[in-house]
């Protein structure tokens, strides 16, 4: 049973035993409400919409299940056929309100332990819906895989905090930097501009004793020769070719890789995965 060491551990009762999770995915949402109202709203019968953590405004985690029962908060990724979901975690205050300092700090840490206790989690954003991530709640659209209704969670200027500031500081320890995190339906669009904005060499200009391909201004020469010439003059003559003509190797192409990528997700190359975070001693645990 993975409990949090530095949260505050109220577990949920459960009716039934539950199905075991593998955790693969981290999904961040918003209480829309206090951290103890919500405590008393996952404690209802019935209740909907639970998660596995919480952090208040002040830093406080609190956590309600452990990370090897699934949540019911992300739709799809509660629990997938293959035993694979996602561990979610709820943060106080309401979507139009943005993180405090102490909740993105409590979040960083949080998240850097539940990816030492779970390696399946990968070190990245999540790309599908199944993919090892990390996540907010609609960032896969909305609806979407992770909520069957319209919604902003965790809301604008939370998602704008999680680009810019969590995922950033999250994956730092491990080597990685963060340039455009967003899924690969929402680049196809600027990966397609780049394409068609991609420059087409011009045609080489022709040699001097190659004859152009246009008519000659000059009047003296649609003059008829004074011969005409014979079947020897008229044969092709083979051309010589150059020897010190080589094959260029393949040319690097960022554009061309980022397709294949994009549609060929599994033909990229699995790199080793980085070393890990501070160790829970090093963070002051």
């Amino acid at each position: 049973m993975p409990l949090c060491p530095f949260a505050s551990v109220r577990l949920l009762a459960r009716s039934e035993p539950p199905s075991p999770l593998r955790p693969t995915q981290i999904i961040v949402h918003t209480a829309n409400a206090t951290l103890p109202a919500a405590d008393v709203r996952f404690r209802r019968p019935g209740a909907r919409g639970r998660s596995h953590f919480g952090v208040s405004a002040t830093g406080k985690i609190t956590q309600w299940l452990d990370t090897s029962t699934p949540a019911d908060s992300a739709y799809r990724a509660n629990l997938r056929s293959d035993g694979t979901g996602a561990v979610t975690i709820t943060t106080e205050g309401h979507v139009s309100e943005p993180w405090t300092d102490d909740q993105l700090d409590a979040l960083v840490r949080l998240h850097w332990w539940l990816m030492r206790t779970h390696p399946a989690i990968a070190h990245r954003a999540c790309r599908t819906p199944a993919d090892p991530g990390l996540a907010h709640h609609t960032l896969l659209g909305s609806p979407g895989p992770w909520t069957p209704v319209p919604k902003s969670c965790p809301g604008p200027r939370r998602i704008g905090q999680w680009e810019d500031s969590l995922l950033p500081r999250v994956l730092a320890p491990y080597g990685i930097s963060v340039s455009d995190m967003r899924p690969r339906h929402e680049r196809a669009e600027e990966i397609v501009q780049e394409l068609l904005s991609l420059s087409i060499a011009p045609l080489t200009a022709p040699a001097a004793d190659e004859s152009p391909l246009t008519p000659s201004s000059d009047p003296s020469s649609a003059t008829p020769p004074e011969h005409p010439p014979t079947a020897a003059d008229t044969a092709p003559q083979p051309r010589a070719r150059d020897s010190a003509v080589s094959v260029q190797p393949r040319q690097h192409h960022p554009v061309r890789e980022a397709l294949r990528d994009f549609f060929l997700p599994d033909s990229a190359p699995q790199a080793p995965q980085p070393s890990a975070p501070p160790s829970a001693a090093q963070e002051g645990v």
